[in-house]
Parts: structure tokens; sequence; C-alpha cells
């Protein structure tokens, strides 16, 4: 850890979602950091959505540093159709979780976005300051919203009370714990899915949908953990959006590719084209990341896949013993 900026070894950090995907990956490392105290409460110990329980938890845990990942989200399925609870819950776990800072004085708060904020027509690659040019997709309208709401809430914070905070937007994250259950996966954890039951079955082909050519960025997870700790310790910034990811772009395509050779499946790959690709190229500007934080993540694509296979190898014996 940088002796630039803020001691995190010195401080109490409160992680928002610490049993989460990413959450348990920066948890992981805060502690390999010499991290001593995290807390890590679950909902039963403070329901981020209700004021009065997070206000009581700071009160009686005083932390000193806020990571919030905590999110109430979903796929696009489920996101069109709770556009509402996705609005709600997520404005109002930002809101307890500002107002309780306030109030304790925390020296620094992190603030996870995402990429689905920036406008439907942004052009590629997402620059920061394009970010309030226009509405979002309107399949994430609900989440994308709250999210859009909780940083104009940080900056406004940052104006009048002069809190320290930080917000990121990360690209599209994958590695060991992500979701693989078919409905909640993404594309990562589908195709690595797909690969390796594929294999297992020996069947002589599998069958993707689109076409291909889509342009996707991957982080791996535990890439993304670092840039958030490297983002915490910029003590005194303004929270202006920051982007998370790599600078790679990749195929769809190559994606598959990647993942049959490395899972060792030997059929042939097709594409439905009946099916739709999505957006042709999603990818993010990393120019602030690097100047703001002098870093650059360090896992290239192959090297995360396969740790990330290993890891859902190992998961799927273990679920076959249990």
């Amino acid at each position: 850890m940088s002796d630039e900026g803020l001691d995190l070894k010195g401080c109490r950090v409160l992680v928002t979602g610490a049993g989460g995907f990413l959450g348990s990956h920066v948890v992981e490392t805060l502690k390999a950091r010499g991290v001593s105290e995290v807390l890590m409460p679950t909902r039963d110990a403070c329901n981020l959505v209700k004021p009065d329980e997070v206000q009581a938890f700071f009160e009686s845990q005083r932390p000193e540093v806020v990571v919030h990942l905590a999110a109430a989200q979903g796929g696009v399925a489920w996101q069109k159709a709770n556009q509402a609870t996705a609005f709600l819950d997520n404005a109002r776990m930002m809101e307890s979780i500002v107002l309780a800072s306030l109030e304790t004085n925390v020296k620094r708060l992190l603030f996870t976005a995402s990429s689905i904020c920036y406008p439907r027509g942004a052009a590629i690659p997402f620059q920061e300051n394009t970010l309030w040019d226009g509405p979002p997709e309107p399949a994430h309208l609900g989440y994308a919203q709250a999210k859009r709401g909780g940083i104009a809430l940080l900056q406004a914070a940052h104006q009048q009370h002069g809190l320290s905070s930080c917000v990121l937007m990360p690209a599209n994250m994958y590695g060991p714990r992500a979701r693989f259950d078919p409905d909640r996966s993404n594309v990562v954890a589908a195709t690595i899915r797909r690969c390796m039951e594929a294999r297992d079955r020996g069947d002589d082909s599998i069958t993707c949908w689109g076409s291909g050519t889509p342009i996707r960025e991957f982080l791996y997870v535990e890439d993304a953990a670092e840039g958030v700790l490297r983002a915490l310790q910029q003590e005194g910034s303004e929270p202006a959006p920051m982007n998370l990811g790599t600078g790679v772009e990749t195929t769809i395509a190559e994606l598959v590719e990647m993942v049959a050779e490395l899972v060792g499946f030997k059929g042939s790959i097709r594409w439905d084209r009946d099916r739709p690709d999505g957006a042709p190229r999603v990818c993010m500007a990393v120019d602030r990341m690097q100047e703001r934080l002098a870093w650059m993540p360090s896992t290239s694509l192959a090297e995360g896949l396969q740790r990330t296979i290993s890891w859902w190898e190992s998961a799927r014996l273990q679920e076959a013993d249990a």
C-alpha cells in the first residue's frame, strides 16, 4: 500500500455488500494490505434502506472509511420488471449512507456506480465528461438514474460539507465467485459454463447468440479490488466519476474461442444470428484512471479466464460432493 494519501491501515473500514462478488475481493485485498478493522454487516445487522438502522450502526461502530458496493440489482430482465424497486432501494441506501457519514464525520466514502449510467447514445469509448449528456438506456432507467443520483448527492455533499469521496464506474467484471447460475450470469460466466458442460457431454458444437462481432471490455475482479483501494487513498479529491477498466477491447467471438481452448472444448462454435447481438461496442476510456491512480490492471484476459475456470471447476466438484 502506498505511503501517499490516506493510510488505510490505521482506519476502521466499512464495506457494504461485503458478501458479494466485488465486495468479497475488496475485503480480502484490504486485509492482505494490513487493514485489521473491516466492518462487514449483514442485512440483518444493518438494513441499508432503513436510515435509522444505518445511523445507529454508524454511531455504534464509527467507521472512518466507507466503501459502498451494495446494490439492488439484477439482469436486464429483472431491471426492466423492477424499475421502481431498483430506483427506490438504491436511492434509499445512498441517502442513508451519506447522511450517516456526514453525521459521524467519515473521512472518505467510495461509491461504485456503473457503465450503464452513461447516456444511451454516448460516444465510444465512454468518457466521464459525457455522463450527463443524455438519458441512459430505458431498460436500465430505474437502476441507472438511482446511481446517477448517488453521484450527484456525493458532489453536493462535497461542495456543501467537504465530504471526501470518490465515484468509480467499473467495466464488465468477471472472476472467481461471479454468478454462474444461467438466469443471472454475465457473458463470461455463461460462456465458461456452456463450454465446460459441452465438453463434459462430448458435444460436437455449441451455439452462441448473435454474430460474435460485438466488442466488450472485461475487468478481472481482483484488479477491480486493487483499483478500489487505490481510489480510496486519494484523500480530499472531488467526487468526479472515474472509469475503472482495462482499455482492452475483445470481440465476443474472441472470448468464446479463448474460453473453449482453455477448458478443452474441441467442438465447433456456431452463431445464431437470429438472436440479438446487443450494443456493437462497449468500452471505457481509462485516461483519467491512469492519471489519478498511476496504475493499470495487470491481469490479462487469458490469465483471468484461467483463474476463473479453475475456480468454477473446483466449485462444481464441491457441489457434486455435497
